[in-house]
């Protein structure tokens, strides 16, 4: 049954010019050694890894990594909504077991509330998705039709 783990990029620094190239901050760093653990202790090593183009997205899953495939980075995903999120996810090779995607909200969010519309899953995803938050659903299939979320943590360093 595949996996599919949302993640939103760690905590960056305050906004600037050049939102693109903002990097994390030191709590980000932090928080995001801190996925890492909690995807080893879950036993959570992707064979697909699609992440946003942008430096904080990029730090966070250089951080956040538990090994496994070496990531793809994707302009589409940088401050993308749900739907084209949706899209990129439709590409994912049959066969593949495990994707992680690290994006931004509002789009990550948005997803994960969209995904699994049971009364459990929404009292968990109606309270958001802080950084560092991962969504791990399990799905029939890379279509989306169907996804059961299995778990919403936010792991802080």
């Amino acid at each position: 049954m595949p996996t599919l783990v949302l993640l939103r990029h760690a905590k960056a620094e305050p906004h600037r010019d050049g939102d693109h190239s903002r990097r994390l901050a030191a709590r980000g760093r932090a928080d995001a050694g801190a996925v890492r653990e909690w995807l080893l202790r879950n036993a959570i090593v992707p064979d697909r890894v699609v992440v946003s183009s942008s430096a904080r997205t990029r730090e966070t899953w250089e951080l956040a990594s538990p090994g496994g495939a070496p990531p793809t980075y994707d302009d589409r995903v940088y401050d993308a909504p749900a739907q084209e999120l949706r899209g990129v996810l439709a590409e994912t090779p049959a066969g593949t077991e495990v994707l992680v995607l690290v994006g931004h909200n509002p789009g990550i969010e948005r997803l994960a509330w969209e995904l699994d519309d049971s009364p459990a899953a929404r009292e968990l995803t109606d309270r958001g998705m802080p950084t560092s938050a991962l969504a791990v659903f399990e799905l029939d299939g890379w279509d989306l039709t169907t996804a059961r979320l299995r778990e919403l943590a936010a792991p802080r360093g």
